[in-house]
């Protein structure tokens, strides 16, 4: 148990240090997304009845928030398990 104690204290720290990585993902995804703004999506769906139109933006938000968050988990997940896998190699090593 004090060894997954261990990893996610060492897991925050990275995680940390990765925030200050951020402009330099921004600059790399900025030309890799498609770009889509909210605005468009209401501009296309513009002719569609109020109560239909504030259904449809609410589902693309949460399926952009469902995407957001399977993504962080599967981030989170992955790291934290290749960082036990090099701590195995490592302690093997020894």
């Amino acid at each position: 148990m004090e060894e997954y104690k261990l990893i996610d204290e060492l897991f925050k720290i990275r995680e940390e240090d990765g925030i200050k990585d951020i402009q330099a993902d921004m600059s790399f995804l900025k030309n890799r997304v498609k770009g889509v703004k909210r605005e468009e999506i209401e501009s296309l769906i513009s002719c569609v009845p109020q109560a239909n139109k504030e259904k449809i933006l609410s589902d693309i938000d949460n399926l952009v928030a469902d995407y957001n968050i399977m993504l962080a988990y599967y981030n989170k997940k992955y790291y934290k398990q290749g960082f036990e896998d090099a701590v195995e190699i490592q302690r093997q090593c020894k």
